[in-house]
């Protein structure tokens, strides 16, 4: 059977009980899978760990259970970042670990990467690592049964790193944490070329869902899963739809009538396709979350345009101001790349000047990093890394004054979290959520006996520093917030 990869699937799964230990066993094609474990590490973005989720889901269809214990494990598998060096760098050393375990293990353990690097490094992967297996890209999440079937059926140093050539992208979202929350992949790929970012060389062309069917998708995971928060997911999730002739706005208005749905995100957004629909969908939208990562990257024009990202500093501002005067309780987050080729001292001081004028809740930034094949790994660069560690420093800090003066604002308010963890410190145990805006609230419990996790919990913000909150108890929903 063809794929829309123009890859043949392998025959399917049959699973049987062995009559001497009563395992399940799973039969494909002439091998037989008895119960093994898998073990998994994700670097990167949201999308990649969705994708992490996925190849888990069809890995269970071969008898594979996940382990946090690498030493344990039958399958070592990677899913990897290509945008930053120190994900890279992480990859490469527990890689290279790898050949280790692969000598003293007994048991024939096989190796494999996925994501973003082996994409576009699969064939150098698979040289210089004698003890890896096969290499997968991003497009092929869906086959990774198949390939696993190869690696048990002998065959040695593959790679699959095809695109998807259908005419359709359509998938079902596969959930294997049984928690309350699931990211949804709404749209792949991105049109945008920034000369600093590799994306669209190792996830492809956009293209996107029907709406149709992803708001049916939702429903089944509220329905049948017990999700009340989902996260749609792209690369540029506010292109979703356009070949299509449907919109991310409309998209979102679908899933307001969705019952027992009670909370919606979505990541990452392009400025450049913040459409005023979008924007007044904000103001209306009850379940979509009062949280918006719009990434700027750069407080100066001049940069803005070396890095191709198709607006102005007076764009970003016009849309921030029209953002919250949809919603006055909309809270910003926002990516800044510091020290990109030749970035001048007052073009870096632009963006300090940005950060003061829009009060950002948060941030992520980073140092540039040259990524191979972009157009800014080819710029003749001036700066030295230790500027631009300096700048970094400088500007992370900038940012936490901001924040430990706007968060002031939050004492005394209650604010409702979704329960999502717990720490133990000193033998005193602590809980704690994320708010609709995005913010990490710690509580202490009133019954130290009590499982508050994935209970809804209203809590008065009696703390707030730069990065975190502290709250008090006053009420408990239980799982479901209706109650």
């Amino acid at each position: 059977m063809e794929t829309g990869l123009g890859l043949k699937t392998g025959p399917s799964e049959k699973s049987f009980i062995d009559p001497q230990t009563g395992e399940t066993l799973i039969k494909k094609g002439d091998i037989i899978f008895p119960p093994r474990k898998v073990w998994m590490k994700t670097f990167g973005c949201q999308m990649n760990y969705h994708d992490t989720e996925r190849i888990l889901f069809h890995l269970k269809e071969l008898n594979f259970s996940f382990t946090d214990e690498k030493e344990d494990a039958d399958l070592i598998l990677f899913n990897t970042c290509a945008i930053r060096d120190l994900s890279n760098l992480k990859f490469y050393s527990q890689l290279g670990d790898t050949k280790r375990i692969k000598r003293e293990k007994k048991k024939d353990v096989k190796i494999g990467v996925g994501g973003c690097v082996a994409q576009t490094e699969a064939k150098e992967l698979l040289k210089k690592y004698e003890q890896l297996d096969f290499a997968f890209g991003t497009d092929v999440i869906d086959c990774i049964g198949d390939m696993v079937y190869r690696a048990y059926a002998g065959e040695k140093k593959f790679k699959v790193t095809a695109w998807d050539r259908s005419e359709d992208f359509s998938i079902d979202t596969k959930i294997t944490h049984g928690t309350p929350q699931a990211f949804v992949n709404i749209i792949k790929g991105c049109n945008k070329y920034c000369s600093y970012c590799i994306v669209p060389y190792t996830r492809g062309k956009e293209r996107s869902r029907k709406c149709e069917e992803v708001v049916k998708d939702i429903q089944n995971l509220v329905k049948y899963q017990g999700v009340q928060e989902v996260t749609l997911l792209g690369q540029n999730v506010n292109s979703y739809g356009k070949e299509n002739g449907e919109s991310l706005a409309q998209l979102l208005m679908e899933l307001e009538k969705i019952e027992g749905l009670e909370l919606v995100r979505y990541t990452t957004s392009h400025p450049y396709d913040v459409s005023e629909e979008l924007i007044a969908v904000h103001g209306k939208a009850k379940k979509l979350s009062n949280h918006l990562h719009l990434p700027v990257q750069s407080g100066s024009n001049t940069v803005l345009q070396r890095m191709l990202r198709e607006y102005t500093v007076e764009h970003f501002m016009g849309l921030v101001n029209k953002l919250r005067a949809a919603n006055p309780n909309i809270v910003l987050s926002t990516d800044i790349i510091v020290g990109f080729p030749n970035e001048s001292q007052e073009e870096y001081e632009k963006t300090l000047e940005l950060l003061e004028k829009v009060k950002f809740d948060s941030i992520f930034s980073y140092a540039f990093s040259a990524r191979n094949g972009t157009k800014a790994a080819q710029m003749e660069d001036s700066l030295t890394d230790d500027e631009r560690g300096r700048r970094l420093r400088e500007l992370q800090q900038f940012q936490l004054d901001i924040q430990k003066e706007t968060r002031k604002e939050l004492l005394g308010k209650t604010m409702r979290v979704l329960v999502d963890g717990k720490s133990k410190l000193k033998g005193i145990i602590r809980w704690k959520g994320r708010t609709n805006c995005n913010r990490i609230v710690h509580f202490d419990p009133h019954d130290l006996e009590k499982d508050y996790l994935w209970n809804w919990v209203d809590l008065k913000i009696t703390n707030a520093t730069a990065l975190s909150c502290n709250g008090e108890i006053v009420k408990v929903h239980g799982r479901n917030i209706r109650n």
